[in-house]
Formats: C-alpha cells, sequence, structure tokens
C-alpha cells in the first residue's frame, strides 16, 4: 500500500514537473512615464522611474530569462530596473526585427519581458497570436502591462492567451 501512495506522489510530481516546463509568458509593456514629448529621444519622468522600479518589483519573481527593450532612453530605463536585479543584459532590437524576435520569443519556451512603444505594443500582441481588446494605447496611458501565455500542449500544439492587467499608479486623461 505504502509503495503506491509513493508511486502516485511521484507521478504527480512528475507531471506537475513536466507542465511546467510546457508554460512559458511574454510581457508587454509599453515604456513608463516620459518627460517632454517635444525632445526626440526624451527619458523618464519622476514618476515613470517610480513605474520603471514597480514594474521591477511585480514581475522579479516571475523566472523572466529575457528582457528586451527598443534603443530608446526611455524604453531602456523602464527595462532597466528589473533587469539589474536579476543580473539580465537589457538586449536591444529594432522594428525590422521583431518578427524575428518574437518567433524566437515563442518558440524559446522562456519567460521574457518586452517594453516597446504606445503604437508597437498591440501590433506584437497581435504578431503572437493574440487579439487585444485595445484598439489602441492613448498617449497619456502608461499602465497596462499585457502577459501572453503559451501553453505547449504538444510540439505542434500551442495555446496562445492574453491577459491585460494594470499595475502601478492608474494613468489618467491629460
Amino acid at each position: 500500500m505504502m509503495k503506491r501512495v509513493l508511486q502516485v506522489m511521484l507521478v504527480t510530481v512528475l507531471m506537475l514537473v513536466i507542465s511546467s516546463c510546457n508554460v512559458h509568458h511574454i510581457y508587454f509593456v509599453r515604456h513608463a512615464e516620459k518627460a517632454g514629448a517635444m525632445q526626440k529621444d526624451p527619458p523618464l519622468t519622476e514618476a515613470g522611474m517610480q513605474r520603471a522600479g514597480e514594474l521591477s518589483t511585480l514581475l522579479d519573481k516571475k523566472k523572466i530569462k529575457a528582457v528586451y527593450s527598443t534603443q530608446t532612453i526611455r524604453t531602456i530605463h523602464t527595462a532597466k530596473p528589473l533587469a539589474d536585479k536579476l543580473d539580465l543584459p537589457v538586449q536591444l532590437y529594432t522594428p525590422d526585427t521583431v518578427a524575428n524576435l518574437l518567433t524566437k520569443l515563442k518558440a524559446g519556451r522562456k519567460n521574457s519581458l518586452v517594453v516597446g512603444h504606445s503604437n508597437t505594443v498591440l501590433p506584437m500582441l497581435v504578431m503572437t497570436g493574440v487579439k487585444p481588446e485595445k484598439n489602441e494605447i492613448p498617449d497619456w496611458e502608461y499602465d497596462n502591462l499585457f502577459r501572453v501565455t503559451f501553453l505547449h500542449k504538444s510540439r505542434n500544439d500551442v495555446s496562445v492567451r492574453l491577459k491585460a492587467l494594470k499595475f502601478g499608479q492608474p494613468s489618467k486623461p491629460l
């Protein structure tokens, strides 16, 4: 009887381990609040730096293995607190490499963060295979965090889900 209980427990633990390896998440976020809209490459405001810290705190236990950002000061500084906390580099991407990046992230089965812009985050979500409820991210809105979950049922059977989240202080219209 005891041997049977141990076998059931072992199978249960094994199933949990296997199933956890078959799920990964890509988190997408727009950069935090930027200063000086008229500047070509504005830095984050004080509120933006705080939001970047809140993002870091929110994601630091999510087993993030890679952090990606566009080549702007505001996106890099949004990504950097988490990357620093996890001792990861902020890997840069450009608009012409987005398709390759997303293909790599979908297949890589590693939790990742991708920091983009109000006009790039939603199209990237669509490229992962999900349909966001939003049609656009307004210029004043910085509190969205999108989690795309990939559940690998078999080699060729992957379920993709989107969860729209909010974080930090709620954004308010200008």
